[in-house]
């Protein structure tokens, strides 16, 4: 069940446990250099071609193919054009360094970037929170400063309720460099202001975080997710050359797979499953492997689809899916 305001999206027409889990590019692979996104329509026919449902984009990552024009602007016209192909924009991902949060203006800027998410046809914000450049890169240690989590917590309220107040379902994203890195300290902060997570659980995975009471109370509280290809102990985001075969020899497919199991459970209340393959480390060619794990985001849906109506896939080691075929 959704925490607070947030509700499940999708078709209300539809009761919410028979809404389906929808297959979303996220806008950090469309910043590469690549013709596939270099305009708007070359963008929407990529995403329509690789079997997407939708794209998960704002103004900010809109604004090279609308220079000059206002972010309003870039929302209506965006809005038109994703939806003329039948695809839908379903939220927006944002962004807040920790001198932004501590601006006299702060939440007045958080409200002007809130206003073309809900004309760009969103439905839920989701935030990254930088940490305190004190704390970053401290092995987790601001866990230990209660004040500052504090603090934090007052921010992630005032978006919260501020998003809300637009209609919009809120989420707080796993990151690694944001408030949310450190599980113990994100579990407090949810203490302090309860709320659902845009679980990147792959900011985890590559750290070898996968269990733990702290590790299973983010789980449980995951309503919205990104998904990226991560190496244990290795590449934040990785290559896959194979993906039918990385999954069979269990590799990294299957084991971000295995990890968002639980917090699948019961079904994201933004029923959306979202790909983010960036340029990162080995990743080069960023749209295309994206394109190639479609059907891996598929098979997460199905297994949320299937969890939300009551029903659990046994889903125990490679060989009882094949998302591949």
């Amino acid at each position: 069940m959704p925490l607070g305001y947030n509700r499940v999206l999708g078709d209300d027409r539809t009761r919410a446990e028979s809404r389906p889990h929808r297959v979303a590019l996220a806008s950090w692979p469309t910043t590469a250099p690549d013709p596939r996104a270099r305009s708007l329509d070359a963008l929407i026919g990529h995403a329509q071609s690789a079997g997407y449902d939708g794209l998960e984009l704002g103004p900010a990552s809109l604004e090279r193919y609308f220079p000059g024009e206002s972010p309003m602007a870039i929302a209506r016209k965006s809005r038109d054009a994703i939806e003329k192909a039948g695809l839908q924009n379903f939220g927006t991902t944002l962004h807040f360094t920790d001198e932004e949060m501590r601006s006299l203006q702060f939440l007045e800027l958080a409200r002007e970037q809130l206003e073309p998410v809900v004309v760009l046809g969103g439905q839920f914000a989701s935030y990254q929170l930088f940490i305190h450049p004190d704390h970053a890169n401290g092995g987790g240690a601001y866990r230990e400063d209660e004040r500052y989590l504090s603090w934090a917590a007052d921010r992630v309220t005032e978006l919260r309720d501020l998003t809300w107040e637009h209609g919009l379902n809120f989420y707080l994203e796993v990151h690694v460099d944001r408030i949310t890195e450190d599980p113990a300290a994100l579990c407090r902060i949810l203490e302090l202001a309860t709320c659902e997570l845009n679980g990147d659980m792959s900011h985890y995975l590559a750290r070898g975080f996968t269990r733990g009471p702290h590790v299973g109370k983010i789980q449980g509280h995951v309503g919205h997710t990104h998904v990226r290809m991560a190496r244990k102990y290795g590449d934040l985001s990785a290559a896959v050359d194979d993906p039918k075969a990385d999954w069979e020899a269990g590799g990294v497919t299957w084991q971000a797979f295995d990890f968002m199991k639980p917090a699948l459970d019961g079904g994201l209340s933004s029923r959306s499953v979202v790909g983010e393959s960036g340029p990162m480390h080995l990743v080069t060619d960023t749209l295309t492997l994206d394109a190639s794990l479609v059907p891996l985001y598929r098979a997460m849906a199905r297994y949320a689809d299937a969890s939300a109506q009551g029903m659990k896939m046994k889903v125990d080691e490679p060989g009882d899916l094949r998302p591949w075929g």
